[in-house]
């Protein structure tokens, strides 16, 4: 009687050992994966946030949609993503303090599935607008067209320095990696202090030729330096303002018809490290 009881309790303990650590595994990772906050990395620098959780608000300023015309949420990579389609777009209204209005250096961090765009419209992704040009603005992230038979997307960046011979940087870079209709993590950045316009997929840095990365500011070969805005007036998602409020039709002026989630501005550029724990970070928050 007492073997018996013995082997009881003790198949009785290791049952419930066996319980509290498969239920603290549960609890404390995801994937194996330790769970961080991912606005704790460059928590300092970080100056913009949308979540997308079902609403537009932004995080950061607290600031909330002037214009939010059609725009939808869906399933996403944390909860739920923003939904592009035709005709819609978020415009929000920077406050006088804004830091966004002074950026020298940028990182743009998001969670980004796109269809392939080809012929007309191309699409706007994301904008720091500007009063005198509804087109560019200060600094516009968009998706180049390409043909039919492209397997990946072209990512096309925008920012402006005032008084210099190359004041708008237009700069276009396509890459394999950068798949159609996949969940990508995107890190798109430029540095001042390094005249580099940089870009991170899930973590890992995008190698690009030197015509791409390094940025001058006139014919001369001057490096660009930091970054100076203009009349910076709103922050604009997924739409051309041109078409959106002034009026115009131009067929190459197209809707983002993609998914956005998790995006975050910073007022530098993320180094290698803090690009790769931010990934990780997101990653972890994943259900």
């Amino acid at each position: 009687m007492k073997k018996k009881n013995f082997f009881q309790v003790l198949f009785l303990g290791t049952a419930l050992m066996t319980g509290f650590y498969l239920s603290s595994c549960n609890k404390d990772d995801n994937n194996g994966t330790t769970k961080v906050d991912p606005s704790t990395i460059a928590s300092t620098n970080l100056v913009a946030y949308f979540p997308f959780n079902d609403n537009a608000t932004e995080s950061i300023a607290n600031l909330t949609p002037t214009a939010q015309p059609n725009v939808t949420y869906v399933t996403g990579r944390r909860g739920k993503a923003y939904q592009g389609t035709n005709e819609a777009r978020l415009l929000y209204t920077l406050p006088t303090n804004s830091k966004l209005k002074t950026l020298t250096s940028f990182s743009v961090a998001m969670w980004f599935k796109s269809p392939l765009v080809t012929g007309d419209p191309e699409a706007i992704i994301f904008q720091i607008g500007k009063s005198t040009d509804l087109t560019w603005g200060n600094m516009s992230l968009a998706l180049n067209r390409l043909s039919s038979t492209s397997d990946s997307l072209q990512l096309k960046a925008f920012f402006f320095k005032s008084g210099v011979e190359w004041s708008g940087q237009n700069v276009g870079y396509s890459n394999s990696m950068f798949q159609v209709n996949q969940w990508m993590h995107l890190v798109i950045e430029y540095d001042g202090a390094t005249s580099k316009y940089m870009i991170y997929k899930d973590g890992i840095k995008v190698v690009t030729n030197t015509g791409v990365e390094d940025r001058k500011a006139s014919g001369a070969g001057e490096a660009l330096g930091n970054l100076s805005f203009v009349n910076a007036d709103v922050i604009n998602i997924g739409a051309w303002r041109p078409k959106s409020e002034g009026g115009l039709t131009d067929n190459w002026m197209g809707w983002f018809l993609g998914n956005l989630d998790e995006l975050r501005v910073y007022d530098k550029a993320l180094t290698a490290t803090e690009a790769k724990a931010l990934y990780d970070a997101e990653v972890s928050q994943m259900q």
